[in-house]
């Protein structure tokens, strides 16, 4: 709730503005003498980063309820487009209604402390419930291609991105400075920057390629670039944003350590992931309703994989 706001929070959010700000300056002058395609394109990616703050600004202040509604409609979102790439032709509009459904009863769930059920009742419900719907359709073309694909898409954006609201349900010992949402800040900001940072260190020196088919641009330039990051932000943020033991202490350092590692290898597999499917049905991006940056699946990607594995992660450490 809004009462869950506190200074740490609002120091935290304001350096984030401070820095898109000092980012913002540094891309208009980086630009100055760019193509103007280029320099639009850039822009474009700057604006949206701009817009997810605010949002996610908004979420974290009223704490559990505002993170459930930001995480919902990136699922629906996300969802429609995943339905988009693999074609619902074959689904049926009850599999639709089955795919779509699952997203207010996950988050509904999460929000009204039902932790332990969400865990378990969305993958063995979808699983049932669409199979039904496929089956009672009639004829089998198309049942396994459709059928799973529309569990994949549910796995994915519905199932595996709710577990970053699902963080704070965390019954940790105390509360991170920042309150509940530092959890999910914490997994939100390493994340991101984890993807930045691969991809500014990969244009820059990036020459070996990782994977050349599923996806080019990855290097193992930028997989180190990466973990640098992931590392150095997860030990300078865990002091604030989490209740892992102090990083001044042998054992506190190496949770915080593996957990920038653990982030960066599950941003890294949710990324490509991504893309595999992508690069099946022969698109780039998800869609072009982020400018700059493509779909709502190209920016949450990496999440729908970190989400769940550091949820459990910490789960193990407390």
């Amino acid at each position: 709730m809004m009462g869950d706001i506190n200074n740490s929070l609002l120091c935290l959010l304001g350096a984030t503005f401070i820095t898109l700000c000092s980012g913002t300056v540094v891309r208009v002058v980086a630009l100055r003498n760019a193509e103007a395609e280029l320099a639009k394109k850039r822009m474009g990616s700057f604006r949206v980063w701009w817009t997810l703050a605010v949002l996610l600004s908004i979420a974290v202040v009223f704490g559990t309820t505002g993170v459930c509604v930001l995480m919902l409609v990136a699922s629906v979102l996300g969802l429609r487009e995943f339905l988009n790439l693999i074609g619902t032709q074959h689904v049926g509009a009850a599999g639709i209604a089955v795919a779509f459904v699952t997203v207010p009863v996950q988050y509904g769930l999460i929000a009204f402390g039902y932790s332990e059920a969400v865990k378990v009742m969305l993958p063995i419900a979808a699983l049932l419930l669409l199979s039904t719907a496929r089956l009672l359709r009639g004829g089998p073309e198309g049942f396994i291609r459709t059928t799973a694909g529309v569990y994949w898409g549910i796995m994915l954006l519905v199932y595996g991105l709710s577990h970053a609201a699902l963080l704070l349900t965390l019954p940790a010992d105390g509360e991170p400075t920042v309150g509940n949402v530092g959890w999910f800040l914490f997994l939100v900001i390493v994340t991101e920057m984890d993807d930045i940072a691969q991809a500014l260190v990969g244009r820059a020196i990036g020459r070996r390629r990782i994977t050349s088919t599923i996806s080019p641009n990855k290097t193992w330039e930028g997989f180190a670039g990466g973990v640098v990051t992931s590392v150095a932000l997860s030990v300078l943020l865990a002091p604030w944003l989490t209740t892992f033991p102090a990083v001044t202490t042998a054992s506190g350092l190496l949770v915080a350590v593996l957990a920038g590692l653990l982030i960066v290898v599950a941003a890294f597999l949710g990324d490509i992931n991504m893309s595999a499917i992508k690069r099946d049905v022969g698109v780039k991006d998800g869609s072009t309703i982020l400018p700059g940056m493509g779909g709502i699946i190209d920016r949450v990607d990496s999440l729908t994989f970190t989400a769940p594995m550091f949820y459990y992660f910490v789960q193990a450490v407390h």
